[in-house]
């Protein structure tokens, strides 16, 4: 989803000073001069809106954090940013299959047990300030994961696995004895139990040891607009709330970038698609309402080129379980009954790319569940209204239903950058009202909302909340809901559930893929049950790319951002 970020991942983000956009001027041609003879006159040349910002790539989107730091991010906004700045030890190809094409390891071999894995790093490779990168920063990236005053998202299952990444968090040790510089350009790591999902777990990007290795985490953080990386591009100039400039590295390893520079132009929802028709921005990953859809079959749109992948993700809204009325699955699943969600995506997409989701797990995925064995929870308020009356939540006087003196009430916070998210909100506490729920929603900007949920210290300061994951491509979701992973780590549900913990564990030691798809089979049809999340829609990702730009190629793996010395201006 165009919001969240996340991650099994995840994922969840480019950009510079911009030029305001002006008014283009009507589709013009090049006449060329007079000839005698004009049968070998080159083809008029169409000139595209915003042709004149020259070999400047600007996309518009919502603001980012200003986290560029591989290993603390959070928003998808940020991950642009920061793929334009740093390598991956490992990179996914477009169907999702890892590769070193393009990545800082050359080639890799993991032992036949499954517990070694050593990478071979390319040499020469250099950060912004032009020192080596090396097998110490990757060491020392992971162990700054591991650190006991780490705050961000990465210290994953996968990295609890790794030999000593639990010594070093409890603080009983400064380095993790399973991560390992063998040489120069070698890193040798040693996990504690086989998985299937080792491998993608250990693609991080590294960060540089000189620059960070004697810092603290909040030290660390002062330094997350000012990041030294080793990627095409290099952060010229951050406005919050404005833009984010990059400008060309030329001495990346992989050639120089084709374009000069790269921004990212702060733009709000309702302005993306006026901002692309003037030329003011060269792209834009636009909400994909019917209205929008329909905007840009409009002549003032000709210049743009429309690329439509599925996306792989979910939009969803939270259950907080430290709030004893969600702890009750009758709730839960009432919820879900009384809300038209098939009504919402009809009217809000239409037939142009929105469907009800049911699982945490994504149609483009191996293991995406066979629908005809999930609850479809259509809308039915009787049926809503029947599992809160067996639940002993009566109708009060007032209309809003109680149980020991406490009515059933609890506040959805959401962020009002995103249509959908304050039309989604709005049908909720209507439709929810006539069945005795009250519903206060609670709106703010997308940026304090991922920082109220992400933050242990706000537990109990939110019930309900909704934003979006975007998937990676293998389908283990423990990342999300592991009762091991509370914020600031990924589960802001605090959900805990031992059968389908079980279920995650088994899924990721199971390497046949087969017997993994019977697994997730079963978790779909677990989560469906359970309801951790009340699943809302799964949509297309529509981008809108100006025909002056070229390789501008997002999929339902890999970001537009991955391959960003690539993209080029074609006038």
């Amino acid at each position: 989803m165009k919001k969240s970020i996340i991650f099994l991942l995840v994922l969840t983000l480019v950009l510079s000073a911009f030029l305001a956009g002006c008014k283009p001027k009507d589709t013009a041609v090049d006449t060329p001069p007079d000839v005698a003879d004009d049968s070998n006159k080159d083809e008029p040349k169409e000139v595209y809106p915003g042709s004149e910002r020259g070999n400047v790539l600007t996309v518009g989107g919502t603001s980012p954090d200003g986290i560029f730091n591989p290993i603390t991010y959070s928003a998808t906004y940020d991950y642009y940013m920061i793929e334009l700045m740093f390598n991956s030890l490992l990179n996914v190809e477009k169907n999702g299959a890892l590769t070193t094409e393009g990545a800082l390891v050359k080639d890799y071999t993991v032992s036949d047990d499954g517990l070694k894995y050593t990478f071979n790093l390319r040499e020469g490779i250099k950060w912004h300030d032009g020192v080596e990168v090396t097998a110490d920063d990757v060491v020392f990236t992971f162990n700054a994961i591991f650190a006991p005053d780490y705050k961000g998202r990465g210290y994953t299952l996968v990295m609890q696995d790794i030999v000593g990444a639990k010594d070093v968090k409890a603080g009983n040790a400064e380095t993790a004895e399973g991560v390992k510089a063998l040489d120069k350009y070698t890193v040798e790591i040693t996990v504690e139990q086989a998985k299937a999902t080792t491998l993608r777990g250990l693609a991080i990007m590294p960060i540089p040891k000189h620059y960070y290795g004697d810092k603290t985490a909040d030290e660390m953080a002062a330094l997350n607009r000012d990041p030294i990386g080793n990627g095409a591009f290099k952060l010229k100039k951050y406005e919050a709330e404005q833009y984010v400039e990059l400008e060309a590295n030329p001495d990346y390893w992989q050639g120089a970038p084709k374009l000069d520079g790269i921004i990212w132009k702060v733009i709000a929802n309702v302005d993306e698609l006026s901002e692309f028709e003037i030329g003011a921005i060269d792209a834009v990953n636009f909400e994909g309402s019917i209205e929008n859809y329909e905007t840009i079959e409009g002549d003032a749109y000709k210049h743009g080129t429309l690329i439509n992948n599925m996306n792989n993700g979910y939009a969803y809204a939270g259950f907080n379980f430290t709030n004893p009325i969600f702890q009750d699955k009758n709730v839960r699943q009432a919820l879900a009954y009384g809300l038209d969600r098939k009504g919402f995506i009809e009217s809000f997409f239409g037939d142009k790319g929105g469907f009800v989701a049911h699982t945490p797990i994504s149609p483009v995925s191996w293991a995406y569940p066979d629908e005809s064995q999930l609850n479809l929870y259509e809308y039915n308020k009787d049926k809503a209204i029947e599992l809160l009356e067996a639940s002993g939540w009566k109708l009060g006087a007032d209309g809003i239903r109680e149980k020991d003196g406490k009515k059933l009430a609890f506040k959805w916070h959401s962020y009002q950058e995103a249509l959908w998210s304050t039309k989604i909100t709005a049908l909720a506490a209507e439709q929810w009202k006539q069945i005795g729920v009250d519903c206060e929603i609670v709106l703010m900007d997308f940026n304090s909302l991922s920082t109220l949920i992400s933050d242990p210290g706000n537990k109990d300061k939110y019930d309900m909340w909704n934003m979006a994951w975007g998937l990676g491509a293998d389908p283990d979701m423990s990342g999300v809901y592991s009762k091991t992973l509370f914020p600031p780590g990924n589960n802001r549900g605090y959900f805990d559930n031992e059968k389908i913990e079980q279920l995650m564990k088994d899924g990721v030691v199971e390497f046949d893929e087969t017997k993994r798809k019977e697994i997730y089979q079963e978790l779909a049809r677990e989560f469906n049950e359970e309801l951790p999340y009340l699943y809302i829609y799964i949509r297309m990702s529509p981008w809108l790319v100006n025909k002056r730009v070229k390789n501008f190629n997002p999929s339902e793996f890999i970001y537009w951002s991955r391959d960003g010395h690539l993209i080029e201006i074609a006038q």
